[in-house]
């Protein structure tokens, strides 16, 4: 079956997922005796699932190996920043400051990735591609797939209706995201938390729903700006049989 909720990390959780982890070096420390030990491994995870599913009892294995590879990603790229300013840098003050904050939490991984660097690019890391975690994440991958509309055949003319009043309000949208970034931003409230379940059904929509997609929250968000808002505010296409014909 296919995963359809988002677990959320708020700070609280966050700072004691990565102490754990720093605990269980068989994850990230190569050196470790039981980094390739399968078992022990598995294991490691199972105990950080343990504590997200304190948090939120939706949450799985699958969860934590992509929380694990994000932040990993996110510290990986604020590090490299680093260097490559000091290479730059003609004073300590021209040194790029890392702006994550549990960016020093997590630095004990730097040195592990530096030295083995090589070896990670001949060998990708275990923790992510035991054979049980990577079909659970092959399956939660999986997403419905609308047909694509081709939109040279009809127009399309939905609009935000009130009260059988049509309020139209064209957007333009670009949609252009790194994928290496989506994940860096902490969530500190229910707001956070709200834009990264619609972010994540977003991105398993095809390009031209998606844009309708976003088109019509930004038409809700709008409306509500003004107060246009009320129980009886529906968003609906209008059928364009039942439109006169000029």
């Amino acid at each position: 079956m296919a995963q359809s909720s988002n677990v959320v990390f708020p700070r609280k959780l966050l700072k004691k997922f990565i102490l754990m982890y720093r605990e269980l070096n068989c994850l990230w420390d190569r050196k470790c005796l039981t980094y390739k030990h399968k078992k022990k491994r598995h294991d490691a995870v199972t105990k950080l699932t343990e504590l997200v599913q304190k948090y939120d009892s939706s949450a799985t294995r699958v969860h934590v190996l992509r929380k694990i590879e994000s932040l990993r990603a996110c510290v990986r790229r604020e590090y490299k920043k680093i260097q490559d300013s000091r290479l730059q840098a003609t004073s300590p003050d021209e040194v790029y400051t890392p702006h994550l904050w549990y960016y020093d939490m997590l630095s004990f991984v730097f040195g592990e990735e530096e030295s083995n660097i090589k070896e990670k690019q001949e060998s990708p890391d275990p923790v992510i591609s035991e054979s049980e975690d990577e079909n659970e994440t092959r399956e939660s991958d999986e997403t419905f797939q609308p047909p694509i509309v081709n939109y040279s055949d009809y127009t399309v003319t939905t609009n935000l209706m009130e009260g059988g009043n049509v309020s139209p309000i064209p957007k333009q949208f670009a949609f252009e995201e790194d994928k290496s970034k989506r994940h860096c931003t902490e969530v500190d409230d229910e707001y956070d938390a709200i834009g990264i379940n619609v972010a994540a059904k977003l991105r398993g929509l095809p390009s031209n729903m998606r844009i309708l997609a976003e088109k019509l929250i930004n038409d809700v968000l709008y409306q509500a700006q003004m107060n246009g808002l009320n129980s009886t505010t529906v968003i609906a296409t209008p059928d364009p049989f039942k439109q006169d014909v000029l």
